[in-house]
């Protein structure tokens, strides 16, 4: 297995881990919202379903590229990638927010959110200088 199809797979386990991580209320405190806690669980449930969902999807059209046309694979996996990184760009944001008024609490969110930003423009960016695209 490649470099690229490695850091795929790790991007799509930290994205389920994450999205549990966040259902379940594991590692990431909500207290700075003090009088407002609980609005946020609405939009925090969404956001768990989703990177669960793409992070599961990701990894069985990984798991199923040998069985199926390369560039109809790379398309889903390029489709898949895209929109994992679009989710993170939201908490991302939300938590640096925080942080610039006071909370040192959200690092664990920009840590989780930047490392899942920077291993996927890693994906994108590993092979571009041999001029190859493929995954």
């Amino acid at each position: 297995m490649n470099w690229k199809k490695c850091l795929i797979a790790l991007v799509s386990a930290l994205s389920i881990i994450t999205g549990i991580f966040y259902m379940n209320g594991l590692g990431f405190s909500f207290a700075f919202m003090v009088t407002e806690i609980g609005s946020e669980q609405a939009a925090v449930q969404f956001w768990s379903r989703w990177s669960i969902g793409l992070g599961i999807i990701l990894l069985v059209t990984l798991l199923l590229r040998n069985k199926m046309k390369a560039k109809v694979n790379d398309g889903q996996l390029i489709f898949v990638l895209s929109l994992l990184f679009l989710i993170q760009l939201p908490p991302f944001a939300l938590w640096l927010f925080t942080v610039i008024l006071g909370n040192g609490n959200a690092l664990v969110g920009i840590f989780v959110h930047s490392l899942m930003i920077v291993l996927l423009v890693r994906i994108v960016t590993i092979g571009r200088r041999s001029g190859t695209v493929h995954i």
